[in-house]
């Protein structure tokens, strides 16, 4: 059996939209909790749009929004040596920045849209309990970010790893690189991330296999908030259910489903009860508790109730993994997963921030 899965680093155009979209999250839900944020992001050359609505209290201004847009970039990678510049940019906006009154924040408690969300965990605690291809790629991706600079190189970049019969087969890595660039340097970088994920082989590492990559970010491609869900859950071998996370604030339905869904998966292989776990979670609009709950374990569908009594409602899922600490542009690379954060966490590390009234599932 074939596997496959993708990494991108945060200087790739999608994830730049990204970054912005979660630090917008981030700056409403700072000053309000309960803030109402749904925005878009899109990007081309020096140009960035925005759409969408932030209703938090005080309202935020333009200007704040733009400060927040340049320190993505900056955060990113750009500046100096690489392009776009933060202060060259031309920010355009459709975008309603409003009050969040006392009626809005009363609805934060039902779901304002539908929702379909799902969880999946395995036993591999390896590879932080993800399929084996999708976390290599986050691997192999964060040795890319972290030697880029020792190597002179951009901040784009993207990374490929294959894997047959859960064995490594191939690896294919983008690097972003200057002009005329000593390509012996890049063959060195990509050995490096090769054996970090443990794959020696050069017949199975292409390094640039589309030629040079010297026109790289935004100047190379354009981006758009919410283009690599796929990347940011379990790559491409497991269902996504609905929505993208990023630009959403942790009351929609979307990201707060989302991130309640992989926990309950990981709480079904931490109680031992099979190797591999899915929930289906999923939500109609004007819904408190999910309608649909549905658990699967090696691929056989088991009763939910085994999970334990849990308060689902939308307040419920916000407590129980403490979204109103979490900053979300952190994870906004695509390390939803892939790193220490509350909805990976086990229950009784969480419980000074569940209060002890649930529900039955």
């Amino acid at each position: 059996m074939k596997t496959i899965a993708e990494f991108v680093l945060p200087g790739h155009p999608d994830k730049i939209c990204d970054k912005i979209a979660d630090l917008l999250v981030d700056a409403a839900c700072t000053r309000d909790p309960r803030s109402l944020v749904g925005v878009e992001v899109a990007l081309h050359q020096h140009k960035v749009f925005i759409t969408g609505c932030i209703s938090t209290s005080p309202p935020m201004t333009l200007e704040e929004v733009a400060l927040v847009v340049k320190k993505a970039f900056i955060d990113a990678g750009y500046g100096d040596d690489w392009a776009p510049h933060p202060e060259d940019l031309s920010i355009f906006f459709d975008l309603r920045l409003e009050p969040l009154d006392n009626k809005l924040r009363h609805l934060r408690s039902i779901s304002d849209d539908q929702a379909i969300c799902v969880g999946y965990a395995t036993n591999d605690r390896k590879h932080h309990y993800l399929p084996k291809a999708h976390r290599l790629a986050y691997v192999a991706g964060q040795e890319m970010k972290n030697l880029r600079q020792q190597y002179n190189l951009g901040p784009d970049g993207k990374v490929i790893v294959c894997c047959c019969n859960n064995v490594i087969d191939r690896i294919s890595l983008s690097l972003h690189h200057k002009p005329q660039i000593n390509r012996s340097e890049l063959y060195k970088m990509a050995g490096q991330v090769a054996a970090k994920i443990g794959l020696f082989n050069w017949d199975r590492i292409s390094v640039n296999g589309g030629g040079d990559f010297d026109v790289g970010g935004p100047f190379g491609d354009n981006g758009l908030s919410g283009k690599k869900l796929v990347m940011d859950a379990y790559g491409p071998m497991i269902p996504i259910g609905g929505g993208a996370w990023s630009g959403k604030d942790p009351h929609k339905i979307d990201r707060s489903g989302g991130l309640m869904a992989r926990w309950l998966a990981l709480r079904a292989i931490r109680l031992g009860i099979g190797q591999q776990a899915k929930v289906l979670l999923g939500w109609h609009p004007g819904d408190q508790t999910p309608t649909t709950k549905q658990l699967t374990v090696d691929g056989k569908i088991r009763p939910i109730s085994l999970l334990g009594s849990l308060d689902l409602t939308l307040d419920g899922l916000y407590r129980r993994l403490g979204l109103q600490q979490v900053q979300f542009a952190t994870y906004a690379d695509g390390s939803w997963f892939q790193k220490s954060a509350p909805w990976e966490a086990p229950m009784a590390l969480l419980k000074n921030t569940v209060k002890q009234n649930d529900y039955v599932l």
